[in-house]
């Protein structure tokens, strides 16, 4: 029996895509029309992979909260700049039910909000060590000496993705044109759009190499960490 979200807290399930393997084989009749053509687009097995296994566990997780087929539930992911199916999905037939969805080809995330819109994004640690990286991340005020950002540009970079994700802009948002928003403290991180709380996702977090944030839209809500 599955266990039953709090409208109190953000749920976010967190799994390796190697561990997944043969459940991403098994488990793509699970996917829908569109997922699967994406799926098969990808021409790099990690991409591939880390694709298939995030949204198996979309659908694994939330068929369980719902209590419904994993197969049956219908998502909507219509990009509301320009119609094509890739935009934050929207489960259609609970849509209370708020889902964002992040992944490396080493690490993928699940998080379901019932009190708002929510946003995650997982990143490596060492995906920010680039050269200009400043530049492409960074507001210019945080690219000073001092560094008003947080201390590791991952952080940063987490942090501002999520915010943007849980507003449903995304990246057409560019994120050097915006701060990065402080832990636990609701703020307009957007001009004109609505407060985000963002939280770093610590303690016990596997693999170490990883930074992980959650956003949700209005005062926050503790993230609890589901494993199976």
């Amino acid at each position: 029996m599955g266990h039953r979200t709090s409208d109190a807290v953000v749920d976010l399930w967190l799994r390796e895509p190697t561990d997944t393997v043969a459940l991403v084989h098994s488990g793509t009749e699970l996917l829908d029309a569109v997922e699967r053509e994406r799926w098969r687009r990808f021409t790099h097995p990690d991409s591939a992979r880390s694709y298939a296994a995030a949204h198996i566990l979309a659908r694994n997780e939330i068929g369980r909260l719902v209590a419904r087929d994993p197969a049956s539930l219908r998502f909507d992911r219509t990009c509301e700049t320009c119609g094509a199916p890739h935009g934050r999905p929207r489960l259609l037939d609970r849509p209370a039910l708020h889902l964002s969805l992040s992944r490396t080809p080493t690490l993928v995330a699940l998080a379901v909000s019932r009190s708002g819109p929510v946003g995650v994004d997982v990143e490596r640690r060492d995906a920010t060590s680039f050269e200009g990286f400043d530049e492409v991340a960074l507001h210019p005020e945080e690219r000073t000496p001092a560094r008003a950002a947080p201390e590791d540009g991952v952080t940063a970079w987490v942090r501002k993705e999520a915010a943007l994700k849980a507003l449903g802009v995304g990246l057409r948002v560019d994120p050097a044109r915006i701060r990065t928003p402080a832990f636990g403290r609701a703020a307009e991180v957007v001009p004109g759009l609505a407060p985000v709380t963002v939280l770093d996702v610590e303690g016990g977090l596997e693999p170490v190499d990883h930074a992980v944030a959650v956003a949700v839209v209005g005062e926050g809500a503790p993230v609890v960490v589901r494993r199976h």
